[in-house]
C-alpha cells in the first residue's frame, strides 16, 4: 500500500515539471517572437522641413460697389416730351437724356422779348430827351431800371430753359430708365440710373476686433464665387475714420483693378486681408503635426539611425493647410508623412 501511495506521488510531481516546462517554452518563444517582430522596419514616407515665406489671411465677405453710380432727378418738373438714351446704352458725359415739355415757358419767353423790345424804346427816348436837356432824370433813371430788371429775368428764363434738358454729368451705362414720354416728372422723381465700371471697389464691414491688424496699403486678395474669379495682389485704399455703433463695424475699401465686364456693381466678393507675413520661417503641412495625450503639440521625425523621434514642438498660425512652427524643429530635418499612426518611438523605419 505504501509503495503505491509513493509511486502515485513521484508521478504527480513528475507531471507538475512538466507542465512548468510548457509554460515556461511557451513564454520563451513569444519573447523571441516580440524581438524579432521589433526588428521589422515599418514602411513610411517623409518630407523634410524648410523655411520659407508664410503669410496668414483672414475672410470677410463684402461686394462691389461704383463711387459713380446715380439716379438722375431733372431740377424742375414738367411732362416728358422726348427720352434720348436707351437702357443697356453707353452714353458720354454731357450727353442729352431727355427733354421736359416747355410750352409755358416759351409763351412766357415770347411775352418779356415784347416786353425788353418796349423797355429798350422808352430808354432810348428818354436818353435822347436827357441829352437835349428836357424830362427828367428819374424819368431817365426808371427807364434804366426797367431795362435792366426784364434783362435779367430773360436770363433767370434762359437758365431755366436749360433745365427743361437733363444730361448726363459723366459717362456710363444706362442701367435703367424709370419714366415714359408723356408723364409727368419732377424733382423727386428719377429719370434714370447712370453706372459708371471705370472705377469699381470691393467694400466690407469689418469687425473692430481687427482693427489692430488693418493697415492702409496692406495686401489683399479678392474672389468672386459666382464667376469664379480671384484677382490677387490688390491693396487696402480705405479704412473707416468711425465704427458702426449698431454693429460695431468699420468699412474698408480695394479698389479692382480689372476691367472684367463680368464684375458689376452689388456682386458678392470674399475680400482675404493678409494679418502677418514672416519671409523666412519653418512651414509644414498641417497634416503632419500630431496631439499627445496632454495635448501638446508634436511631430515625427527620422533620426540619423532611420529610427523614429517624437518631438514637441510650438506651433504658430496656420493658413491654407500649412503651419508655421515657431520652437522644437529645425529646417532640413526629415519628418514622417504617411505612416506616422503607425511608428513608435525608437522603431525602425523604412523610407518609402
Amino acid at each position: 500500500m505504501k509503495k503505491r501511495i509513493t509511486n502515485l506521488l513521484i508521478f504527480s510531481f513528475a507531471f507538475l515539471l512538466f507542465l512548468t516546462n510548457c509554460e515556461s517554452e511557451k513564454k520563451h518563444g513569444s519573447l523571441h517572437s516580440a524581438k524579432k517582430s521589433s526588428d521589422v522596419s515599418a514602411l513610411v514616407s517623409i518630407i523634410i522641413a524648410e523655411k520659407k515665406p508664410f503669410e496668414h489671411y483672414f475672410k470677410i465677405q463684402g461686394n462691389v460697389i461704383s463711387k459713380k453710380n446715380i439716379l438722375i432727378l431733372p431740377e424742375i418738373g414738367g411732362v416728358v416730351k422726348s427720352i434720348h438714351v436707351e437702357e443697356g446704352q453707353l452714353i458720354q458725359k454731357n450727353q442729352l437724356i431727355a427733354t421736359f415739355s416747355s410750352e409755358l415757358l416759351k409763351a412766357n419767353m415770347e411775352e418779356l422779348e415784347a416786353q425788353l423790345e418796349l423797355a429798350k424804346y422808352v430808354l432810348d427816348k428818354q436818353s435822347k430827351l436827357a441829352e437835349q436837356g428836357l424830362g427828367t432824370e428819374l424819368q431817365l433813371k426808371e427807364a434804366t431800371t426797367n431795362f435792366n430788371t426784364l434783362l435779367k429775368t430773360k436770363e433767370t428764363m434762359l437758365t431755366q430753359k436749360d433745365k427743361y434738358s437733363v444730361f448726363a454729368p459723366f459717362s456710363g451705362f444706362v442701367d435703367q430708365i424709370f419714366v415714359s414720354v408723356g408723364q409727368l416728372g419732377g424733382p423727386t422723381i428719377p429719370i434714370i440710373r447712370l453706372v459708371n465700371l471705370d472705377e469699381l471697389f470691393v467694400s466690407a464691414d469689418v469687425s473692430e476686433n481687427y482693427l489692430s491688424t488693418l493697415n492702409e496699403g496692406q495686401k489683399v486678395i479678392v474672389s468672386f464665387p459666382t464667376h469664379d474669379i480671384k484677382i490677387n495682389n490688390l491693396t487696402l485704399n480705405r479704412i473707416g475714420k468711425q465704427i458702426n455703433p449698431i454693429n460695431r463695424t468699420v468699412i474698408v475699401e480695394s479698389k479692382l483693378e480689372t476691367k472684367n465686364k463680368k464684375i458689376i456693381p452689388n456682386l458678392m466678393a470674399v475680400m482675404s486681408l493678409r494679418d502677418y507675413y514672416d519671409s523666412s520661417t519653418v512651414v509644414v503641412p498641417s497634416r503632419v503635426i500630431l496631439k499627445d495625450t496632454k495635448g501638446n503639440s508634436i511631430i515625427k521625425l527620422v533620426n540619423v539611425q532611420n529610427k523614429v523621434e517624437i518631438r514637441k514642438i510650438t506651433t504658430g498660425l496656420q493658413y491654407l493647410n500649412e503651419t508655421q512652427v515657431i520652437k522644437g524643429l529645425n529646417e532640413d530635418e526629415t519628418i514622417i508623412d504617411e505612416g506616422k499612426s503607425n511608428v513608435i518611438e525608437g522603431q525602425l523605419v523604412k523610407i518609402q
